[in-house]
Parts: structure tokens; sequence; C-alpha cells
């Protein structure tokens, strides 16, 4: 799941704060943390298995970004120069896109970078702007996420496979508004939400040829994307008149179905796989957070780490395996992967 650069910035800047101050399911579940780090939030999981993220290092007082294998090995990677680094996404090669906070003179900067599975780091910013957010990366290495300008507007943009930048806007732009872009395919497809002059958020779908449609779920006063796979199928969240928030997924033909997990009181859908397997966040009664697993025949499976306070799902891969972040009963952050669900 990518947590929204909002998200995980607002993460991010807690982490750096404490460091310079110092029912559950049958499914295989793998806990983790860095060694010696505090807070390890997963991120995004590859088709391979590789789970990428950030956590805090105590030591350089810092937010770093993390890879681990299949096989349990992790390593850590920071862009030079930066106290915070912040992986956002992983493709199947490997490749990881994000961005790192970096003072330059007078002036804090937010830039993007590429991570290649060699370990180099490509750094790249939006011709002219200050904050740069990338936030999913695809197959062929583009690279999708938005910017924020200095009238602190939200514009989306595309970093194509040759480095080249294509920037656009969904709707009006205007102060505390604009368009963010959080999810890309293989096919160049992406999505992503903006916000019209009523500050109402509003899905989109840009194509590969530019063209791009707007779209709601059905009864919706907000409607938030999140995530595309490669056959053009979306899932995110909506709220209602109700202020309920509940999951959809829109087929590529624009058919939208709405779902709600089992017993909740409000669902968040984060990522979906090309399997068309759903993972995400649902509140039942009480303050704690359960995962699930929605199958493309509608069914639900809850994933709740053991012992844990909450669990929350960021991405899942086509195998079926997720990853994503518990907390404990301390209220302390670790990670955590799944084995693949099966089902259909």
């Amino acid at each position: 799941m990518k947590f929204s650069p909002v998200s995980a910035l607002s993460s991010c800047v807690t982490l750096l704060i404490a460091l310079t101050a110092f029912p559950s399911t049958a499914q295989k579940i793998t806990t983790f943390d860095f060694p010696n780090g505090i807070s390890t939030t997963p991120v995004g999981i590859s088709q391979f298995g590789q789970v990428v993220g950030y956590y805090g290092d105590t030591h350089l007082g810092s937010v770093r970004g993390f890879v681990r294998n299949p096989n349990g090995t992790i390593w850590s990677f920071g862009a030079q120069g930066s106290n915070m680094t912040v992986p956002t996404g992983v493709n199947a090669w490997g490749q990881i896109a994000g961005y790192f906070g970096q003072q330059q003179d007078s002036q804090y900067f937010d830039i993007g970078f590429v991570r290649n599975p060699f370990g180099q780091i490509k750094n790249f910013s939006v011709p002219g702007q200050a904050m740069t957010f990338p936030q999913d990366i695809s197959l062929a290495g583009e690279v999708v996420g938005y910017y924020e300008d200095l009238a602190q507007t939200a514009h989306g943009f595309i970093r194509h496979g040759n480095g080249s930048i294509s920037t656009f806007d969904a709707g009006p732009s205007y102060f505390g508004g604009g368009t963010t872009a959080l999810g890309i395919n293989a096919w160049a497809s992406s999505t992503g939400s903006f916000r019209d002059v009523n500050f109402v958020q509003h899905g989109f779908l840009l194509r590969a040829d530019g063209t791009m449609e707007s779209f709601d779920a059905p009864g919706a006063v907000n409607t938030a994307p999140q995530a595309i796979n490669t056959t053009g199928q979306i899932t995110g969240s909506f709220t209602d008149s109700n202020q309920v928030n509940r999951g959809f997924v829109r087929q590529p033909d624009g058919t939208i179905d709405t779902f709600e997990a089992p017993d909740a009181t409000n669902t968040w859908a984060v990522a979906i796989n090309d399997r068309g397997q759903i993972t995400g966040t649902y509140s039942g009664e009480g303050s704690a957070l359960h995962g699930f697993v929605r199958q493309p025949n509608g069914k639900f499976k809850t994933l709740d780490v053991p012992n844990a306070s909450s669990t929350v799902p960021t991405g899942i891969n086509a195998s079926g395996e997720v990853t994503g972040v518990y907390s404990d009963a301390n209220g302390e952050q670790h990670g955590f992967v799944t084995g693949p669900f099966k089902g259909k």
C-alpha cells in the first residue's frame, strides 16, 4: 500500500522526532524488524516476494529504506546526504521508487529516486519543483506520483523509462487541492484522485494514450482510488453520505462493485494484484484494525497478526503474498509478510 506521501511523510516526521528525542487467521505469517531499528514499515512487495519499506535508524537518527528478500535477509539503503529516505513502490525486477528529503542552503527539498536491483540510485525531480513524491513503479520502470507547487497545489506526473517527465491535472488546480496520482500498471495506465472546486474527491483513470476519465463509486461523497492492476481493475475506498468508508473495485468496462468486510464499521482497500485479490484494513467494534484479503468472487479472509493490537496490510503480489504493518500490545510497530493466499 502504499502509504500516501502525506501519510508516509507524517510517519517519518514522527520517527525523526522520536529518534532525535529518543480473530486470528491460520495463514502463515512471518513477522520481522530491521535489526536495531524502530518502527519497521513495509510499503510494498514484488512479484518475487521482495518486501520494501522504511524504518528508524536509532544510531544515525534517520529514516532509511530497506529491502527484505524471501529468505529473510534484509539490508538498508539511504540517499546520500539525506536523513529521510522513503521507498513507496517496487516492481517485479526489484526496481524501487520513492523520495528523500534534503536540505539545500535555506530550502528543504523532497526529491524522487529510482533504485535499481544493484543498489544504484538515480535522483529526479519534476523540473522547477521542490516537492516530488513518487508513488508507484511499473514493470517497465515508469514512475507515477505527484508534486506540490509553491501554491501548495498537487499535480500528477509520470516519469517515463527514458527519464523524461510528463505532468497532468485530472481536475482544477487550487490551494490545498489538485491531483494525487498513486498507482500505475504494466500498460502505463495510472489512477488516483482529484478534488473539485467544492473540495469533493473523485477518482480518475489516465490511459497510456493520454485519454482520461473521472469516476465515483456509487453513493460516494468522496472516492479515493489506490491501485490498478495489469487488467485495468482499480481498487480503493469511498466515503458515503453517512461518513462510512467502504471499499470498491472498478472493472475495465467501468462498472464499479462496492464492498465491506464482514462486521466492519469501516473498510479501506489499498492494493490489488493481477488475480483480482484485494487487500486492505477494516475496523470493527473497538479501536483495533484488522487486515483482510478479498477474493475475486467476493469472499473475505481476515488477516490478523497473532497478539497484535492492529494489523494494516500495505501490499499484495501476484502470488497472493501480503505485507504490511502491525502494532504490538505496547504500541510498537513491526513488519509482516504472509504466505500466499489461495482461492478464487
